[in-house]
């Protein structure tokens, strides 16, 4: 999170304290937020005038030939935290939030793929493999299914859900409260 905050990728809002998730296009110019609550409010919306196009996204200035798709921005810092608590180098992956994802049509032929996908894609044409992270819930599923379908004519396509929980955030907060309780019944014991 610091290291997003310092590189401009996420602030705090002035008047509520919202987080913003940025995300900016190729020139490094700001064309898309989303702005969610800290507190207990469920409140989420992406701000006037965004482009999801440029979601919010960590990319590896390598060119490694993987991305990484996720529901949320919430979802992926929490898989790059789990990568760092795996001591992997979460810099060499390239990672994008797809800003939510729809429950997709029954006829693949009318499924439209999100055009920070599509954009991704063409900008970065070595890409060869798809890691999808989407939720363990309805939609997720059914949309992990779609992706798969449509994007499997071209690349390989992963669906890798959190083993744990309905998304890689529950994952990380389940692998969290497991050390802590694991380190607490330790120190109990001495």
């Amino acid at each position: 999170v610091e290291e997003c905050i310092k590189n401009n990728l996420i602030y705090e809002e002035k008047n509520n304290h919202n987080v913003v998730f940025v995300g900016y296009d190729k020139n490094k110019k700001a064309r898309y937020a989303f702005c969610r609550a800290t507190n207990d409010i469920r409140f989420m919306k992406d701000s006037q005038g965004s482009d999801k196009t440029y979601t919010f996204r960590l990319t590896s200035n390598s060119k490694n030939n993987r991305v990484h798709l996720f529901e949320s921005a919430i979802d992926l810092l929490s898989y790059a935290t789990l990568m760092k608590q795996k001591n992997l180098d979460y810099h060499k992956e390239n990672m994008i939030s797809l800003a939510g994802v729809f429950k997709p049509s029954e006829h693949i032929e009318n499924i439209k793929l999100p055009t920070a996908i599509t954009n991704f894609l063409e900008e970065n044409a070595n890409i060869n493999e798809i890691y999808l992270h989407l939720d363990n819930d309805e939609v997720g599923r059914k949309a992990s299914e779609s992706l798969v379908q449509i994007l499997s004519k071209k690349y390989k396509v992963y669906d890798r859900p959190a083993p744990l929980g309905k998304d890689c955030n529950d994952y990380l907060k389940y692998i969290i409260q497991s050390r802590n309780f694991n380190k607490n019944t330790k120190e109990r014991v001495r």
